[in-house]
């Protein structure tokens, strides 16, 4: 359900990336040259980037549009306010239960959408209490440029987001 990158991600989020660091060593051990150091360069002496490739769709953008839904058990979404390009997806990890997040006009008077956008939500029809279990997820695809104000309905006023989409 998770990938790798989301999960170390999420772990540097909540400072739990020193339990990886065991982890790390033994894999640094094929990237490392003879005398211990990284390299960076391929076989043939190019450069490549430590950076792993693995993400979903192959565009880069899993790590950077995660937002994490209650970090901590706080209410509150992490980070408040998330930039993405038209056709990213954001990815919301529930990191505690009894939350969800909408859009939808009716579900709240603080959520707004930009013109001839569709609102968006972790549930289906209007049942805007339905909630998301702990450490499940939800996505969504950002198609229309603009503003978007989403809550936690069943803390509204307390839990507040943006995604800002640009062309």
């Amino acid at each position: 359900m998770h990938s790798r990158r989301r999960f170390i991600t999420y772990a540097a989020a909540t400072g739990g990336i020193a339990a990886l660091a065991g982890c790390s060593e033994d894999d640094a051990g094929a990237e490392n040259g003879a005398d211990g150091n990284e390299s960076n360069g391929d076989e043939n002496g190019g450069n490549e980037s430590d950076e792993e490739t693995d993400d979903e769709n192959g565009d880069g953008d899993d790590e950077e549009n995660l937002v994490i839904v209650a970090p901590d058990g706080d209410w509150r979404f992490d980070p408040e306010e998330i930039t993405v390009s038209v056709g990213e997806t954001v990815t919301w990890y529930f990191e505690a239960p009894g939350h969800n997040v909408s859009s939808h006009p009716d579900a709240s008077n603080q959520n707004e959408n930009p013109d001839d956008a569709d609102p968006f939500a972790s549930y289906e029809g209007d049942n805007h209490s339905e909630l998301v279990d702990e450490g499940d997820e939800y996505e969504h695809t950002f198609e229309t440029p603009g503003e978007y104000t989403y809550v936690c309905t069943p803390h509204d006023g307390s839990m507040i987001g943006t995604v800002i989409v640009e062309e």
